[in-house]
């Protein structure tokens, strides 16, 4: 049996809009979505989800609403955050942001950290930008029918987000061109499975400098590479993100 369409909604517009008959409004954007682009009718059935693990169905109504199936406190699929977190650093590059940001949710990376480097030019987002990439985020969740929606983070600097590392977290830097680095599988292959998470940072298409090295070498980061070819930020950053899912998939193991 096929599964559902999947909606996600944030749980705290759920915990919020939500009536006491299990109805819940739905935005302009929410309504088209549903009826022109998926083609839902009155009566039709799709799944709800809140980007926090848990799932729900629902009724399209002939109003622009849903009912849910079942109570708010009663959701059908329930499951815990995977562990270890997979996290991905990145150099933003001047394209390709926005196809690496779908295609690593879509792989399961559960947070990405934007960076600023030496030779990266950065400009400030607006407002629309940072909406079209959260608008991306639940896209991307909603498509690969995943119950947790990766984290975002605003961008920092590479030095400041080396000092900042939580403890139990396992860091690694992907270079080219340089002889000290090892094969980012065999790093893994080594790592204790018993860490909090796992981070791998992209720099820019010019390289990480010299200086960035030596900082991150001082601030127990390893550095790792992934072949012979020489990648763009972006794929280096989705081959990354592939990488340590694999890692984590084989650790078989989820924190209770």
């Amino acid at each position: 049996m096929a599964e559902l369409r999947r909606l996600l909604i944030e749980p705290v517009r759920l915990q919020t809009n939500i009536g006491i008959d299990n109805v819940l409004p739905l935005s302009r954007h929410e309504t088209h979505y549903l009826k022109r682009v998926l083609r839902l009718r009155c009566g039709d059935a799709i799944s709800i989800v809140d980007g926090a693990g848990h799932l729900w169905n629902a009724t399209v109504n002939v109003e622009d609403s849903l009912r849910l199936d079942s109570p708010l406190d009663s959701p059908i699929q329930e499951n815990i955050c995977p562990r270890p977190l997979i996290g991905l650093a990145i150099a933003l590059p001047k394209r390709g942001f926005d196809e690496f940001l779908r295609m690593s949710c879509e792989v399961g990376v559960d947070v990405v950290q934007p960076l600023s480097s030496d030779r990266c030019v950065v400009k400030v987002d607006g407002s629309d930008r940072s909406k079209r990439r959260e608008s991306i985020i639940c896209e991307a969740t909603e498509q690969s029918e995943r119950l947790w929606k990766p984290e975002l983070r605003s961008i920092i600097d590479v030095r400041s987000w080396l000092m900042e590392r939580p403890e139990n977290a396992m860091f690694a830097i992907a270079t080219t061109r340089l002889a000290s680095s090892i094969d980012c599988q065999v790093w893994m292959s080594g790592l204790n499975t018993n860490i909090d998470q796992i981070w791998i940072a992209i720099g820019p298409e010019g390289g990480w400098t010299k200086d960035e090295h030596l900082f991150a070498r001082k601030n127990g980061c390893i550095s790792v590479q992934f072949g012979e070819s020489i990648l763009r930020t972006s794929t280096a950053a989705v081959v990354a993100t592939q990488l340590m899912v694999d890692w984590r998939r084989n650790c078989s193991r989820y924190v209770q």
